[in-house]
């Protein structure tokens, strides 16, 4: 269960530190956001990611922890890329 919830954590932040990125705020947020949100989702994003690892230190110890946030890292990175993806796949710009 814990890495389910790491893992969807991990989704979320990569998810604001997408949206942090000018070239993807009119694709996922709708419009160019102000400096102080994209600043806002950087922060939010990067401190999920210190998050994932101390619950997973807090709950595998640090040998197997590393491997862990490495892992659910790797999967949240991808579901974002893929979310990405086909958010902006030329056949859905017109929706």
């Amino acid at each position: 269960m814990t890495h389910l919830f790491c893992t969807l954590l991990a989704i979320a932040a990569f998810a604001a530190l997408a949206v942090s990125m000018k070239r993807h705020q009119r694709d996922l947020a709708g419009r160019a956001l102000t400096a102080r949100e994209t600043s806002l989702a950087r922060a939010g994003g990067w401190s999920l990611i210190a998050v994932i690892l101390a619950v997973d230190v807090a709950v595998f110890g640090f040998g197997y922890a590393l491997v862990a946030w490495a892992g659910q890292l790797t999967m949240g990175a991808w579901f974002n890329v893929a979310w990405l993806c086909w958010k902006t796949a030329p056949s859905r710009k017109g929706r």
